[in-house]
């Protein structure tokens, strides 16, 4: 029985120091993986590094390839597999891609952060030390100071 060839899309999350060493050798095994589930790779790109949320085999920051690959079902399971023998790629995720066409491939770039790993610890913490007690988040700053007797200040206007 013949399986159906599908695309697929892959995040591969690889140690930064291995691909910090040499991006053609990251690169490579990637492919390597790929090319052993006989894909057919359409797009292969470094993607972004950014700090993880957790710990993965002991590294706090990662390096994402996204690949683009078309191959057949039953082979997936090989490449997941393949990812975790392997010293240098920490994970992979492995979704159907048949919906993108190569033009919306080429197009996807990493989305660009707000702000880059910021500490919000100090707004969390409420009141400050050193200072006058303030209310948390940074909008009380903009509401203006409504007077003790409202009532009365109403009643001057009408």
């Amino acid at each position: 029985m013949a399986s159906h060839i599908r695309q697929y899309e892959a995040l591969f999350l690889i140690n930064p120091t291995y691909v910090a060493a040499s991006w053609d050798v990251a690169k490579a095994e990637v492919e390597l993986i790929l090319q052993r589930a006989n894909a057919e790779v359409i797009h292969l790109r470094k993607w972004d590094e950014k700090r993880l949320s957790y710990e993965i085999g002991g590294q706090k920051r990662g390096t994402y390839v996204l690949a683009f690959f078309k191959c057949e079902g039953p082979k997936v399971a090989g490449i997941e597999r393949d990812v975790q023998l392997s010293e240098h790629i920490l994970r992979v995720l492995v979704i159907k891609a048949d919906h993108l066409a190569i033009k919306d491939i080429d197009a996807m770039q990493p989305q660009q952060p707000v702000i880059e790993e910021h500490d919000t610890r100090s707004f969390r913490r409420g009141p400050m030390r050193d200072g006058p007690a303030r209310e948390r988040g940074p909008e009380r700053d903009a509401i203006e100071e409504v007077p003790a007797d409202i009532d009365a200040v109403a009643s001057e206007k009408i």
